[in-house]
């Protein structure tokens, strides 16, 4: 006896339905077995009870709000080792290469940890972590690198001497004769704020550029936090490059911080997993802490540039609005040297 049309309708309709069901089912197991995975993790890191992070960021004033936010929420404790770059790269090689490993997590700028990847094979890869999905398009994790914040660069502008209107639009508005002998900056040949702008803008603007702004005769100073206090007294109209984070310090003070239409330069902070790292899973557990919406509101209210795609609350309006801006662009870490070089022919 053969089965009726309706009756075949029937059983394909009900076996659409089981595939559909099962289909929808499969991605919760995932998501079920994932925050088991993850579960167990901050048990185990609870276990562990101590995170080390080595930070190539000195005197950052968010590292206080995260041993406090991370001690508190899992109990475990956060030490913390600031020094320079290069300080920080060697003393990791050092370490590692003596059997000696202390260091959890590694907090150092894009173009250090990629010498570290390539050069000394320092890290493991960071495995998954639940937030790493809101990575911003621009700041994308290698499985290596986990981006957490950008410093963004603009100009900072004397209100006393820069009448409203009259501030620079573009960053090709430096070359106006008006502002010869007027601007103060940031070593240009430098590693720093200076050589970020540099590269940047020659990779914008071409070689032409720089050799008009040389003509410039600009004033060029390391001291930053000095070179900020002096335009707020009015000595001079400008200084290039200025990192956002400053704004929080000069609140209420004649300057102000100007975006060029072109965007802004920066560059960008990773953490990356120590080899060999004693406690583990209690650095991943760091590492997500950083880029959960705790820690980057609090990137954002310092004038540093969050790398996830979460709404923020309690960030100063302008300093929120800034933090808008279009990216210009950043260094790359294989032509660093190249570009220190020319900075050092056109820049004598």
């Amino acid at each position: 006896m053969s089965m009726s049309d309706s009756n075949r309708k029937l059983l394909t309709r009900r076996a659409a339905i089981g595939a559909l069901a099962a289909g929808a089912a499969f991605p919760l197991a995932q998501a079920a077995r994932a925050d088991d995975a993850w579960a167990q993790l901050v048990a185990a890191a609870r276990k562990e009870g101590r995170v080390t992070l080595y930070s190539a960021f000195v005197g950052l004033a968010a590292h206080k709000d995260l041993k406090k936010d991370f001690e508190t929420t899992y109990g475990i404790s956060v030490d913390i080792l600031e020094g320079r770059a290069s300080e920080i790269r060697e003393r990791m090689r050092i370490e590692q290469a003596a059997g000696h490993f202390a260091a959890d997590v590694s907090e150092n700028g894009r173009t250090t940890t990629t010498l570290q990847i390539k050069e000394d094979n320092a890290f493991d890869p960071h495995g998954p972590l639940p937030s790493i999905d809101r990575l911003k398009k621009d700041f994308p994790s290698d499985g290596i690198r986990l981006p957490v914040f950008a410093i963004v660069y603009g100009i900072l502008a004397s209100s006393r001497l820069v009448k409203p209107g009259d501030e620079p639009k573009s960053w090709r508005d430096l070359l106006d004769p008006k502002w010869k002998g007027k601007i103060l900056s940031d070593d240009l040949r430098a590693l720093g704020g200076g050589g970020v702008l540099f590269s940047v803008l020659q990779d914008k603007f071409g070689q032409d550029f720089h050799e008009r702004l040389a003509k410039q005769d600009l004033q060029f100073s390391r001291e930053i936090p000095a070179n900020e206090r002096r335009i707020a007294r009015g000595e001079l109209p400008l200084y290039i490059p200025d990192s956002l984070t400053s704004m929080t310090e000069l609140k209420g003070l004649p300057v102000r911080f100007i975006a060029p239409a072109e965007g802004l330069p920066y560059v960008g902070y990773d953490l990356a997993l120590a080899k060999g790292a004693p406690h583990p899973n209690a650095a991943r557990l760091l590492m997500e802490h950083c880029i959960g919406k705790q820690m980057q509101q609090t990137f954002a209210r310092l004038g540093l540039l969050p790398t996830t795609a979460v709404a923020l609350d309690g960030v100063d309006p302008a300093i929120a609005e800034l933090e808008k801006s279009k990216l210009l662009g950043t260094t790359d870490p294989a032509r660093m040297n190249d570009m220190l070089a020319l900075a050092k022919k056109i820049y004598r």
